[in-house]
């Protein structure tokens, strides 16, 4: 069925009344944000989230490298602290058992895959490589091989392998490499959006009411209660949690002073190769952690991402814009873990922002406003997909401690069924359902294979721009970025929409596609007009 995101301009007539009402204001529609969205759901709660942009996961989400593991990419990170202790100093010091990053961490890779299979959301074991061919890089790996042994558990889930079992994992990896830490089953490959829109679309069934291009405005109070000014509506609750990542300080300014807190971003480039690249890795292949910088190359569903720089320091959020520079660095790195890499291949890259506090950057920060104790602050530092579902648990016990008595559905559904993906069915599959559907058997985009049936299903789930079909569909994502398939996902959005096509955007309001008809443009001429 239809699920009700009420996701544009167009749908304002949906909402009469001058007012919502809620228990809980979510502000942010990050993973963050949909997964407390869905822990909330199970309750009965009147919860809504609102989204400043045009579709869910447009921030940290969307730009984020997309795995979710545990074991050594854990452990390399501990490391990566190590120039942090004095001499003599064991390296289990770099472990933090009690923190709310490593706890969820934890807690969160061992959950995911149950939840993964709840929500049909298609996911799996990548094997892992660190490899190492040079002095320091082989001190650098036997800091991990060391610290993860002494933790043991996950931690210690690997083994090490020399150059001629290296070679016959990864025929294609650097033939100087000298010996590596390997695991099969640290690294769970997922598409990020997929997980934020599945969890809001199992919220959503569950009740929770999703608001697009609302951007808050102002944060009042209202008696005991508070009002969140969107600019689509206004919203009367109890309770306000501030997802909202990039922007979470702005949003938390606006429910008043005395934050002890701020916000700094770092940058870096990713790059997408065309699908027949696709046999040059078989996991994620990595050099060992060093300071302020991240170098792997990992096999993805069909493609290959490559992930190979700095994380360079911006001052504004949403900076994501690609400097060609950044890229022939990252394509340069990345030729001495695969060399056969090329250029040519290249059909996408992308800049993703990560968020850290100022406070405790190793760290979250998920407490109370200090001037408002029914503001809940959750401010997320990476990884945020791992943790999400014991973080979502922790919202909604910090919103009980806090006074709010909540009560479980009986009826809370916690499945839900992705949109079939045309080019993983078999014949048989296909056929049933082409019989079902005529539209499933008209492909639209070629490069992924994607349907007619598949994209109208996306736009009736809540898919209402280019960027929102894309994202529960993967149309416009293969070598011709859209060239072919494009214009007939705007068509398509128009006619289920019931819109012109120029009223179709990119991914917000301020991003149109199409200004005009071009037909347009010929009659203006025709009339003088400029």
């Amino acid at each position: 069925m239809p699920l009700p995101f009420l996701g544009t301009i167009e749908e304002k007539n949906i909402m009469k009344q001058p007012i919502l009402e809620a228990d809980v204001v979510i502000i942010g529609g990050g993973v963050t944000g949909a997964a407390i969205a869905r822990e909330l759901s199970r309750y009965k709660l009147i919860t809504v989230l609102v989204e400043k942009g045009g579709e869910l996961c447009a921030g940290q989400t969307k730009g984020s490298l997309g795995n979710i593991y545990t074991g050594l990419n854990l452990v390399g990170s501990m490391i990566l602290k190590s120039i942090l202790l004095t001499p003599g100093t064991p390296l289990t010091e770099l472990y933090h058992p009690h923190t709310l990053h490593t706890k969820w961490c934890e807690e969160g890779f061992r959950e995911w895959e149950s939840v993964l299979n709840e929500l049909d959301i298609k996911h799996r074991y990548v094997p892992l490589t660190i490899i190492a061919k040079d002095e320091n890089q082989i001190k650098n790996l036997e800091k991990i091989r060391d610290l993860g042994r002494q933790l043991g558990g996950m931690y210690a889930d690997f083994e090490q392998i020399g150059r001629e079992e290296i070679l016959t994992r990864e025929p294609n990896v650097n033939p100087e490499v000298v010996t590596a830490l390997h695991s099969e089953r640290q690294v769970i490959d997922i598409f990020p959006p997929e997980v934020a829109i599945a969890l809001a679309e199992n919220a959503v069934e569950n009740g929770c009411k999703i608001l697009l291009n609302a951007e808050v405005i102002s944060i009042s109070q209202d008696g005991p209660y508070q009002i969140v000014q969107t600019g689509r509506e206004s919203i009367k609750t109890n309770f306000i949690v501030n997802a909202a990542c990039g922007w979470g300080d702005k949003i938390c300014d606006m429910a008043g002073g005395g934050r002890d807190w701020g916000l700094q971003y770092r940058k870096t480039v990713m790059i997408i190769l065309d699908t027949r690249c696709k046999g040059l890795v078989n996991g994620m292949v990595r050099w060992p952690n060093v300071p302020g910088r991240l170098d792997l190359v990992q096999r993805r569903e069909d493609n290959i991402l490559i992930e190979c720089g700095t994380y360079d320091p911006t001052d504004r959020p949403d900076d994501t814009y690609t400097i060609r520079e950044d890229v022939i660095k990252s394509m340069e790195m990345a030729k001495t873990i695969i060399p056969s890499i090329s250029e040519k291949d290249i059909i996408n890259t992308f800049t993703g922002v990560r968020v850290f506090n100022t406070r405790d950057v190793e760290d979250h920060i998920v407490e109370f406003h200090p001037a408002n104790k029914k503001f809940l602050n959750v401010i997320i530092r990476l990884p945020g997909i791992i943790g999400a579902l014991p973080m979502a648990r922790h919202v909604a016990g910090m919103l009980e401690e806090a006074g709010y008595k909540l009560v479980k559905k009986d009826d809370f559904k916690p499945y839900r069924k992705a949109i079939p993906k045309f080019r993983d069915l078999n014949d048989e599959m296909r056929n049933r359902l082409i019989e079902k559907n005529p539209m499933c058997g008209h492909v639209v985009c070629r490069c992924e294979t994607v349907t007619e049936g598949q994209i109208v299903e996306a736009i009736r789930r809540g898919g209402r721009t280019e960027e929102g079909v894309r994202m529960r569909t993967r149309a416009g994502m293969g070598r011709c970025k859209g060239g072919f398939c494009g214009p007939r996902v705007v068509k398509m959005l128009a006619r289920e929409l019931n819109i012109p096509v120029t009223e179709v955007k990119k991914r917000s309001l301020d991003s149109p596609l199409l200004l005009c008809k071009s037909k347009e443009l010929l009659l203006r001429d025709k009339k003088g007009v400029a």
